[in-house]
């Protein structure tokens, strides 16, 4: 298993606005469903915005990633994912699971299980993604994207929230 929520920022270079990689927070671990795992991550950026697990995971993964986050998870991972637009998904990963303070995301491939956990606690939100390879060539392909992906998962949260609007 690859775990690099140790590849993360210094803490004496905060960035208020950025997202750093944390530890992986054993109530993502949990709410994963994933007993077993290959590889896990897991970003953060505090901020004081009242907002959803489920409003944050549309404006980071619909609207922030948008066409090139479809792209990389369709064609590059071949993620089997459903229509963008849905009421038990969010561009295109199933809602397998939700709380008032989280949602879990699940997509497949031949390659992969992948699931994503967006939390939202104490001022903070965080993005989890956990990966299970199915096959042998699973870890080849995540370990060529997966540097990629621990560059712009963080972006994705700063973006949602700038395009989150501010509640009263």
């Amino acid at each position: 298993m690859t775990d690099n929520s140790q590849n993360r920022p210094a803490p004496d270079r905060p960035d208020p606005v950025a997202a750093r990689q944390c530890e992986i927070t054993e109530s993502a671990r949990a709410r994963s469903g994933m007993t077993a795992y290959d590889y896990a991550d897991q970003f953060v950026l505090f901020t004081g915005l009242a907002a959803t697990p489920h409003e944050w995971a549309r404006a980071a993964l619909d609207e922030a990633a948008g066409a090139k986050g479809q792209f990389v998870w369709r064609v590059v991972l071949g993620l089997r994912l459903t229509r963008r637009s849905g009421i038990e998904q969010v561009a295109g990963w199933r809602i397998a699971d939700r709380g008032d303070s989280w949602i879990t995301l699940e997509a497949r491939s031949w390659l992969f299980v992948g699931r994503l956990v967006v939390e939202v606690l104490d001022g903070s939100v965080s993005l989890a993604c956990f990966l299970r390879y199915e096959r042998p060539l699973g870890a080849r392909v995540w370990g060529a994207v997966s540097p990629a992906h621990r560059r712009v998962a963080p972006l994705l949260l700063t973006d949602a929230r700038r395009l989150l609007p501010e509640r009263s």
